[in-house]
């Protein structure tokens, strides 16, 4: 099977020389602490929905083979990359689809019964948050960050509170309860409103290295790496000008 864009892309990447990556890896990891909470930092590989990879089911494998159902193409566009073992990542960036987009499809695939095995939770909450089918509190609730009983504690003092004249939301609420922490809010609001862009790859702009080394030469050398470094560093100006756009759209 022919690799995705963005395995294509990562193995780039991770081509770099180790002065390269570490530098990158700071800058990207004290970017993402400003906004995002440990939950998120810290999660494994399994419990990331950006990188999940959905199994169809048989009934997925039929269904995509007779299109008997007539869903929306972009359902079977979908589950076509679930059927060559994609991750959601990849899935988006092969179709353009937005994250959003991936997670609606993702959503449908999985209450219609055409994914092989049971999503774990984490994945499932966030998927149905960014979808728009599941609002803050039902997040949390099936994220197993709270309870149902918080949740209505949290509603019933809203309730008290409008009736005041006043207004606060649901989510203000859960973290002045203490139920919910203030970053864990904005992480999972942030990834939704970051959901709606859409990403694209040009492989013919994808940044590489090149590892290749002639005869040794003193002064072929010299002149080698002084020609190699300084298309290096047009190449890290362009992927850090490409990181700067994309984290500012």
């Amino acid at each position: 099977m022919s690799k995705s864009l963005f395995i294509d892309y990562m193995d780039k990447m991770l081509a770099f020389p180790l002065w390269v990556k570490q530098s990158i890896f700071l800058d990207l990891s004290a970017d993402l602490a400003t906004y995002l909470s440990s939950e998120f930092m810290d999660v494994e590989e399994g419990e990331l929905f950006h990188v999940y990879k959905p199994a169809l089911s048989q009934k997925g494998q039929n269904e995509l083979f007779s299109k008997e159902s007539n869903y929306d193409e972009t359902i079977y566009s979908f589950m076509n990359c679930c059927a060559k073992g994609m991750s959601l990542i990849e899935i988006a960036i092969e179709n353009n689809f937005t994250m959003e987009e991936v997670a609606k499809a993702f959503t449908f695939c999985k209450t219609s019964g055409l994914f092989s095995r049971e999503v774990p939770n984490l994945i499932s909450a966030l998927a149905g948050f960014i979808a728009g089918k599941y609002r803050t509190g039902e997040y949390f609730i099936r994220a197993g960050k709270m309870t149902i009983e918080q949740l209505d504690e949290v509603l019933t003092k809203q309730q008290e509170i409008n009736a005041s004249g006043k207004h606060v939301f649901i989510a203000e609420l859960m973290v002045q309860l203490g139920f919910v922490r203030e970053l864990d809010v904005k992480s999972i609001i942030f990834m939704k409103e970051e959901a709606g862009k859409r990403f694209s790859l040009d492989p013919k702009e994808m940044p590489s290295v090149a590892l290749e080394r002639e005869s040794y030469d003193i002064r072929v050398e010299n002149t080698r790496l002084k020609e190699e470094n300084e298309i290096l560093r047009e190449k890290i100006d362009a992927l850090l000008t490409f990181i700067k756009e994309h984290k500012e759209d």
